[in-house]
């Protein structure tokens, strides 16, 4: 699933910890849903997308610097007619592409052109089993019918071997008490469960943010605390009992006190083994936190090169209030704890193995009504 590029940049960064494995670069600040917890888009109003020739600059910067792996993401990457061309761009580079979508503008044509075009792993948004909870997440009715379509498109389309594809799931008081549920329908079905706790503001603060937003109806309660730490104690049995769980252990173990209002404490190593990169092509520490600085400037290469300016970065993400978006901290757990990278083999050798079935609309409709019926009882 990784790309001789990709697998330098990764025996690097476990080496060094100072090359850059990961780069999530917004294709767009536009999104066709208007997720209750996500401020992204109103963020970025001001913003201008990049055009295709100005991504193909980005491109060779990011070669230029020995970037490893590319997350295509937004908004939502399907609302640019040239999404497949952006593809390409990347993969003619050598780079591992991964696309984030929520799949509803992925027709079957766009879906085959994007493999053609190089795109190897994808990851869509699945936020509950019940349409109702799902489509009050995601600020649009009929939204989970159409993810659900999509998922069926993906699994159908995507050649079994060599990719990956995976569920986003956003945790919050609405879903908690049916990820297990989601777990159980996303191996069935062949994905992996990738489990996002939710960022929100929860008291005033200096800070801007790109994404977090205020949104009281998705903070936890004091008394919802015992029903996320029962939850992610069956998770980790579920991982234990080879269900398909993207997150590592670690990161497990640490999501619930993040749900609870605390800070986890782990080593941000952006910019040295990850950052992000803004639609209109500025660099940033992460997908939270804004700054002003072009990466098509012509000095940007030697900037990022300076271990000054690193410092600098570095000094802002180690005084800000924190995040646990599941990439950065996996990576740094990949990079940093043998455990980890050791599981993260396992898991590669492991998804290898593994063999992936197409499902119809249909398939996934009856696979969650039999979750729904017969539960999930871990022991």
């Amino acid at each position: 699933m990784f790309t001789k590029k990709a697998k330098l940049a990764l025996l690097k960064g476990i080496i060094t910890k100072k090359a850059p494995v990961y780069v999530q670069f917004s294709v767009t600040k536009n999104c066709n849903l208007g997720c209750a917890m996500c401020s992204s888009s109103e963020s970025r109003r001001e913003e201008n997308d990049l055009s295709l020739a100005e991504i193909k600059k980005l491109a060779e910067v990011l070669e230029k610097i020995n970037v490893g792996i590319i997350l295509l993401t937004g908004g939502e990457p399907f609302l640019r007619d040239d999404i497949v061309e952006i593809i390409r761009t990347f993969s003619k580079k050598g780079f591992t592409v991964r696309l984030q979508t929520n799949g509803i503008l992925a027709t079957e044509d766009k879906i085959k052109s994007a493999c053609q075009a190089g795109m190897k792993d994808v990851t869509l948004s699945l936020h509950s089993l019940i349409p109702e909870i799902h489509d009050t997440i995601t600020g649009q009715k009929g939204s989970w019918d159409k993810i659900i379509e999509s998922i069926s498109r993906f699994s159908r389309i995507l050649p079994y071997k060599n990719t990956l594809l995976g569920i986003n799931t956003v945790v919050c008081p609405q879903n908690i008490n049916e990820l297990t549920e989601i777990i159980a329908f996303t191996t069935k079905i062949g994905f992996y469960s990738s489990l996002i706790p939710i960022h929100v503001l929860t008291a005033p603060t200096n800070e801007e943010f790109v994404i977090r937003k205020e949104a009281p109806d998705f903070s936890f309660s004091k008394e919802q605390f015992s029903d996320i730490d029962r939850v992610y104690n069956e998770i980790i049995k579920m991982k234990k009992k080879n269900y398909n769980i993207y997150n590592s252990y670690r990161f497990l173990r640490n999501s619930p006190e993040f749900l609870k209002g605390k800070r986890v404490k782990w080593h941000c190593d952006s910019p040295n083994l990850y950052f992000a990169i803004s639609p209109s092509g500025n660099f940033l520490p992460c997908v939270d936190i804004n700054t002003p600085i072009p990466m098509l400037n012509d000095n940007f290469i030697n900037l990022y090169n300076s271990s000054a300016w690193r410092s600098q970065v570095q000094k802002k993400v180690k005084n800000c209030v924190g995040c646990f978006y599941a990439c950065w901290p996996e990576i740094t757990f990949l990079c940093r704890d043998p455990f980890v990278l050791v599981e993260r083999l396992i898991f590669g050798i492991n998804a290898a193995l593994k063999s992936r079935i197409a499902v119809t609309y249909n398939n996934c409709l009856e696979i969650i009504r039999k979750i729904k019926i017969n539960k999930i009882i871990i022991n």
